[in-house]
């Protein structure tokens, strides 16, 4: 018996709708598919990850070391300190003696001693002031000139001895009688270096002391 058209295609409409009703219930029914892996590193953002995955354990921070001091460049290393300085000889350190005049061609060569009479180390620089003194007690004549090298420093321990040249005319010597005028003296005043007190060492004589005449010279103290 011959279908209806209209019937055929009302049948096949039904028939469709079935065969997609029941994919669409298998779906459903075998539950989620599982996700495919994508070419390279595009992973789906929740694939593998699980929020009950324990932590990685974190690794201690090592100590820094401590940083050395900072140095300034620019400061200098201190000067390492000097030694303390020996005092000068004081006047009243020294005994201060004579050689025996050396006289000759109308010349008077002498010899000043400075021996360090104390307990202590002292030093002499530089010239001792040298003058003539008459019978009462005053400086006849100029004081001796300075002549002769130069100063030096001398350490004297305790029984140590310093020396210094006098230089003289003999009496007269070449000099005018007027201008010399020739007279006596009881001794020398002197002043050891860089000191004001004096010292009188005995010594009878006669020189020039005219006011024009400048014929006595020291030299500085060596050792």
């Amino acid at each position: 018996m011959a279908v209806p058209r209209a019937v055929l295609y009302t049948l096949t409409a039904a028939a469709s709708i079935a065969v997609l009703a029941g994919c669409t219930s298998v779906t459903h029914a075998s539950g989620a598919q599982s996700p495919q892996t994508l070419p390279g590193s595009a992973q789906p953002a929740d694939a593998g990850s699980t929020d009950d995955a324990p932590a990685a354990p974190e690794t201690p921070a090592t100590p820094e070391a401590p940083s050395p001091p900072s140095v300034d460049p620019a400061q200098k290393p201190s000067p390492p300190a000097k030694p303390p300085a020996v005092p000068a000889c004081a006047t009243s350190q020294l005994k201060i003696t004579q050689k025996a005049p050396d006289v000759g061609a109308g010349q008077l060569n002498m010899v000043l001693i400075f021996t360090n009479a104390s307990k202590t180390t002292c030093s002499l620089s530089g010239y001792p002031g040298v003058s003539y003194v008459a019978e009462d007690g005053v400086q006849s004549g100029n004081a001796a000139e300075r002549s002769g090298g130069s100063a030096t420093t001398v350490m004297l321990k305790p029984g140590a001895a310093a020396i210094s040249k006098l230089h003289d005319s003999n009496g007269v010597g070449g000099y005018d009688p007027k201008q010399c005028a020739l007279s006596p003296a009881q001794g020398l005043r002197i002043y050891p270096p860089n000191q004001k007190a004096a010292v009188f060492l005995p010594w009878k004589t006669s020189h020039c002391a005219g006011k024009t005449i400048h014929s006595l010279t020291v030299s500085p103290v060596a050792g």
